[in-house]
């Protein structure tokens, strides 16, 4: 299909047609036959030569996420294969109603009328983006089969003259929840606006703002508006529709009103506009769902679009929290007293006399919004003796309730009052505090409930048999959560201030989300609770930062980060039930073995506030993770905490090689990109450095853990090891080390400029002249890279071949060389690399999850001194596993457990091989026999062993952690009894 189109069997010129039209009135447009003239499109028939990708799609079915995936992996260009999707580009537009069809055709014809203008053809976008352009503003502005023309093309030529803020994509056919397709689309999303994806084929912008030329469209849009068929009858001119990312009156960008307020930027300053993200076909978005106490369901406060959080720079996220989100002080005062009086009066006159009351809910919390929150007012009535007693008895108690609020309540406070709303809920009494002035509300859920828990000391946890009566109680999934409600609001509100700032900036998120469109309420229920995002909040700051300061916008695009891997988080605490009581036990390890996600609550153990559907959420935290929100002052985005969707600790002991396979090991394709990249590099670098040198390079070795088939999911490190000839022994390693790196470094650069790279390579800015290093990202998966040092060595080994063992003298002159330990383990890569690499794959696995635990041990706090290199936990596996299964197929918790048993053991630790050096020659046994009698922990290199892994480190730390994890569910059989360990002794 061509560009444009034109017709010569139309009863018009085309010229004519459109002067007629610009002169119609806007009612005359409907009476037009549309079909009285053809816009006859250039068609061509498009072999595809390809294995059809879809197959054959039964009606309304969404292709796989592996067709899209394996389109991107294909290395293809723009829309290159657009053509294999071409039934699901024919449904999109084929389905829609015959008026929307009759604006595209309008649209269209104007369109063509621009292109014949001085042989414009060729420079502007295609028609099909005006079709899409047509479809998306009838979504978001209409919805309707009837409407106005008029009203329909004036929206469409709105939106032409906003082109530089379009965003325009819908995820009908592919979206967010496949890791490949969901990258790509974020880097789509980053291109120079317009952006407007084909629905059918995610690589094909049709929008393509760096190619066409939008501004003569916008030029020919903005001259129309005076035409007489934009003029009503009354004479006032053809308003737009208006909706999210439609223009207003009054706007700059789309849909969002000039910020007048004194604390946001002005439109001339803004750097970043808002991107208007339809969903699949004309879905709307989902509201939130209701907690288990049966409150209403209540969508946190909007503020209004001036509001809008994707415009707010990360580094004024402080002072917009500030400024528009904490509740007002005056409102808080007087919902504060206007509770007491409520609380009092029950008190007073029910029947029922309560032990005690709490105060709940987002103001209980601390979490409240200005404008709107909720509270939950939680009474414990002494007349309850058990959880069966709350259904019985409390109709009767709660209609005694409303009557004594509705008869006493007499304005006790002025300026706030109390209204019922027309339709409540079984098992609570709801009502609303409202003050016009403060143009605040509150909505109020009051819950007469069983005292479970009894008067807990500040700080102390209830006694396990409270939740083993819950358990036993046949309730339903968070049935009774308001008789923990204390413990609910304790774990929230002793957070520190800037931690329920986040809290509060997420919910704000949240809020925009449930109300994007409110014509859909029904919908409501289906997004997960609000609470949820508290939670999650919580822990993302408890995993990645823990600290009363921190960067607000590092703390967002955590929380963004996790909602779009909702399909695996696992999240619970153990602060008030844990794995020591069979019942309690028995239950958690039920619920985690449910889908995902998982987010208990942790006063509730059998709340799982995670329910719901996340995926609306996932799309809008992808995008925003693009916005001014999340980057830095300099434009770049903000690096999210290091926070994984679960964590090791609490994963049951049959679940690792899962949590292995999602979260520890590297994505294969990427794997084999850095190594087609590498092998590059190492060939580039041996065939030109040095040209005009007496030095020549002997060879390139791939180190570390990419080298070994041990690398970590997300960034890890690698080693490029240059050996030269200018190096004759060991001491001259360090001669000339400036002038090398420089050569090296030049002809890394040469080679980033005149190579083709499936990865991005990126080299650093050079501040230190002795040092090199490189990354390689994924273009796809941007959490996906490696490190490289590039580390010029001494050829002390040769050319190695299969089996090769190095001479006694290579060691003999090691030990008379060397000053300090591993100062030479570089010369050595290949033997530490091939120590590892041949070992099974299950160990690798191992070995993965035993750098992961390492990493995490590495967070916490050290004080002086530092733990033992990553590389003695490897080596320390490899050991475990020798001496205690050689089995390939082992079981991967009894493998951890035993490493963690040597950890805790690391005073007596003594561990080494000789299959590199041996005691035959008398240098190397004499300085082994002085090795070995130093001070425990001794783990010597198995290549080099001059390099003692295990000394002068924290051992100390490491093993209070393995502590910790032995006694884990990680470490846990399903009746609660520790995981035994291999028969493995701590020394050789």
């Amino acid at each position: 299909m061509s560009a444009c189109s034109s017709s010569s069997s139309s009863s018009y010129s085309p010229l004519l047609l459109l002067l007629l039209l610009l002169t119609m009135m806007p009612w005359e447009i409907g009476l037009l036959s549309l079909s009285s003239y053809d816009v006859l499109e250039d068609s061509h028939a498009l072999p595809v030569w390809y294995t059809h990708p879809l197959g054959q799609l039964s009606s309304n079915v969404k292709p796989a996420p592996q067709v899209y995936s394996t389109l991107l992996k294909s290395g293809c260009q723009g829309g290159e294969h657009s053509a294999c999707f071409s039934e699901l580009r024919r449904n999109f537009v084929n389905v829609r109603s015959a008026k929307v069809k009759n604006l595209i055709l309008l649209v269209k014809h104007w369109y063509s009328q621009v292109c014949q203008e001085e042989g414009r053809r060729e420079m502007l976008p295609p028609a099909y983006a005006l079709e899409l352009l047509t479809i998306f503003a009838w979504e978001q502005g209409c919805g309707k089969d009837a409407f106005s023309l008029a009203q329909g093309l004036r929206t469409v030529l709105g939106l032409i003259q906003q082109y530089q803020h379009l965003c325009v994509f819908w995820t009908l056919n592919y979206g967010f929840e496949e890791a490949t397709v969901s990258q790509f689309l974020r880097q789509q999303l980053e291109r120079p606006r317009p952006v407007i994806l084909d629905p059918a084929d995610p690589t094909w912008d049709v929008g393509n703002g760096a190619a066409w030329r939008w501004d003569l469209l916008a030029r020919e849009a903005g001259s129309c508006y005076e035409r007489p068929c934009f003029l009503q009858a009354a004479g006032g001119a053809v308003q737009p529709w208006e909706g999210p990312g439609l223009p207003r009156a009054g706007s700059s960008g789309l849909g969002h009103p000039i910020q007048r307020d004194c604390a946001q930027r002005t439109p001339e300053d803004r750097s970043s506009l808002h991107a208007v993200r339809p969903g699949a076909g004309s879905r709307q978005p989902s509201g939130p769902a209701s907690g288990p106490s049966g409150a209403a369901c209540i969508t946190p406060s909007m503020l209004g679009t001036a509001l809008d959080l994707s415009q707010i720079a990360g580094k004024d996220l402080d002072r917009f929290i500030q400024n528009h989100l904490k509740p007002n002080p005056q409102f808080q005062k007087q919902i504060g007293k206007a509770i007491d009086v409520i609380l009092g009066c029950l008190r007073e006159n029910c029947v029922c006399k309560a032990s005690r009351v709490s105060k709940g809910g987002s103001f209980g919390r601390g979490t409240d919004l200005r404008g709107g929150c909720d509270a939950e007012l939680v009474i414990f009535l002494n007349c309850f003796k058990d959880y069966k007693d709350q259904r019985a008895r409390r109709p009767e108690i709660l209609k005694e309730m409303w009557a004594q609020l509705e008869s006493r309540w007499q304005d006790p406070v002025p300026g706030l009052s109390l209204k019922f709303p027309e339709r409540t809920v079984p098992g609570a009494l709801q009502f609303q505090l409202v003050s016009t002035a403060l143009d605040s509300w509150m909505d109020v859920t009051l819950l007469p409930v069983f005292d479970a828990m009894g008067q807990l000391c500040a700080g102390a946890k209830p006694a396990p048999q409270v939740y083993s009566t819950l358990l036993n109680s046949g309730c339903q999934s968070g049935e009774h959560a308001a008789c923990f409600s204390e413990l609910r609001r304790n774990f929230v509100n002793n957070r520190p201030t800037k931690l329920k700032n986040l809290i509060l900036l997420v919910k704000h998120w949240y809020g925009q989300v449930a109300a994007q469109n409110k014509r859909q309420q029904p919908a409501c229920a289906s997004l997960p609770p609000v609470y949820a995002l508290e939670l999650l909040t919580i822990f993302a700051w408890e995993q990645g930062c823990g600290k009363e300061s921190f960067k607000m916008a590092e703390g967002l695009k955590t929380v963004l980060e996790l909602v779009q891997k909702h399909q695996q988080l696992c999240v619970y605490w153990t602060v008030n039930y844990g794995f020591e009581d069979p019942d309690i036990r028995t239950h958690l390890l039920g619920q985690l073995q449910k889908k995902r996600p998982l987010v208990l609550d942790p006063a509730d153990p059998t709340w799982n506030v995670g329910q719901g559907s996340w995926e609306l959420l996932a799309q809008e935290a992808a995008v925003l993770g693009m916005q001014a929100c999340c980057k830095s002052g300099e434009g770049t985005s903000v690096q999210p905490w290091d926070v994984m969707p679960a964590l090791l600790y609490q994963t049951p002991a049959g679940d690792l090689d899962k949590f292995i396979s999602e979260f520890l090991q590297p994505n294969r394709q990427f794997l084999a990109q850095v190594n087609k990249a590498v092998d590059t590099i190492c060939s580039f670098l041996r065939e030109n450095c040095f040209q005009n040198s007496a030095i020549k390079v002997l060879k390139v070795v791939k180190g570390g853990s990419l080298a070994k088939g041990t690398a970590l999911q997300g960034c890890s490190d690698a080693d490029l090891v240059v050996f030269l000839s200018c190096f004759s022994q060991f001491t001259e390693q360090g001669n000339r080390r400036a002038e090398i790196i420089s050569e090296i470094r030049a002809q890394l650069e040469a080679c980033q400029q005149e190579m083709q790279f499936e990865v991005k390579f990126e080299i650093p800015k050079w501040e230190n002249s002795r040092v090199l290093s490189f990354s390689l990202t994924s273009q796809t998966m941007l959490d996906q890279s490696v490190d490289f040092d590039v580390l010029p060595a001494f050829n002390a080994l040769g050319q190695l071949v299969p089996g090769y063992k190095p001479p006694s003298q290579v060691y003999v002159d090691l030990i008379h060389s060397y000053n300090h330990a591993g100062e030479y383990s570089t010369c050595f890569t290949e033997l530490q690399r091939d120590f590892i690499i041949s070992r099974p794959t299950k160990l690798k696995s191992l070995i993965r999850l035993v750098k992961h635990w390492y990493r995490q041990c590495n967070k916490m706090p050290k004080g002086k001194g530092s733990l033992p290199p990553q590389h003695g936990l490897e080596l320390l596996t490899v050991y475990a596993w020798e001496q205690g299964s050689q089995d390939t197929q082992f079981n991967m918790a009894q493998g951890f457990r035993t490493v963690l048993e040597l950890v805790s053991q690391y005073r007596q630790l003594c561990v080494y091989w000789t299959v590199n050096y041996n005691n035959k020659d008398k240098t190397v046994r004499d300085f082994l026999n002085w090795k070995l009698h130093q001070p425990r922990p001794i783990i010597l290199d198995p290549a080099d062993p001059t390099g003692n892994l295990g000394h002068n480190a924290r051992w100390d730390l490491l093993a209070k952690e393995a502590a910790a994890y032995m006694s884990a569910p990680c470490c846990m059989g399903r009746d609660g009894t520790p995981i035994q360990p291999w028969p493995v002794k701590a020394y050789v």
